[in-house]
């Protein structure tokens, strides 16, 4: 008798108080990069639809609105997705490095992704070469010194590869002169990390970066960058598992 007294109770309480589901888990984050300076969208998917808060005694059912901050700083939801995927603007001002990943709903839950999303710094920029196609003298004063004509970059098809398993891409300068660019490139992926994010210096404008992925999946790209202007970007390819 004392438990179905009990049992009762429980359930006149459930039927007069509001009553939200926790807030769902962070379950993927794509992509898991992102470049400084540079505005991106990034999409959570989550292991469940935002929870709804009941109000029995009122007969409402209201979707809690989530609020989403990365590294401490809160950012623009731009779409909800009814299976638990969010979409959202990520600004440039957030500082290179780790970040956290933080969903907040408007009942005090919340689900945090540590070290969720990495913003990875200002690509380097084009060294500058002397009019002899050399080095730059530092001395003040020298005169000549320009940019070489390099007008792109490109990636070499990139085929299946395995998770976890060293592999090498071919980068190559384009333009008039493109022999010329010895620089490094800034790389990324869509879909989890590559490493390394920078690759050694090119050698007469073509570099054989030897790079791995953490994550499978397919449709992978690879992003290249040479500052804020030479980008591009490899063929979709398969990653498998191990």
């Amino acid at each position: 008798m004392l438990r179905k007294i009990a049992l009762l109770s429980t359930l006149v309480l459930c039927a007069c108080e509001p009553y939200a589901s926790p807030a769902p888990n962070i379950v993927s984050i794509e992509p898991e990069e992102v470049v400084s300076g540079e505005t991106a969208t990034v999409s959570l998917r989550l292991d469940a639809p935002l929870p709804v808060k009941v109000d029995y005694g009122h007969g409402t059912a209201t979707v809690l609105t989530p609020t989403l901050r990365i590294g401490g700083q809160e950012v623009t939801i731009t779409r909800v997705e009814q299976d638990g995927t969010l979409l959202a603007s990520v600004p440039g001002s957030l500082s290179a490095g780790p970040q956290e990943v933080r969903l907040e709903l408007g009942d005090g839950s919340e689900s945090v992704s540590e070290q969720g999303l990495t913003v990875l710094p200002l690509p380097p920029e084009m060294a500058p070469w002397n009019a002899d196609g050399g080095p730059v003298d530092p001395a003040p004063g020298n005169g000549g010194d320009k940019l070489p004509l390099v007008t792109g970059l490109s990636i070499d098809p990139i085929p299946e590869q395995v998770r976890g398993v060293p592999f090498f891409i071919t980068l190559r300068a384009e333009g008039p002169e493109a022999a010329l660019f010895e620089g490094q490139v800034q790389l990324s992926t869509n879909k989890g990390r590559v490493s390394p994010n920078l690759s050694r210096s090119f050698s007469q404008g073509v570099r054989q970066e030897q790079v791995v992925l953490d994550k499978q999946g397919g449709n992978v790209v690879l992003t290249v960058r040479v500052g804020t202007q030479l980008i591009a970007q490899s063929n979709p390819f398969k990653v498998s598992m191990p």
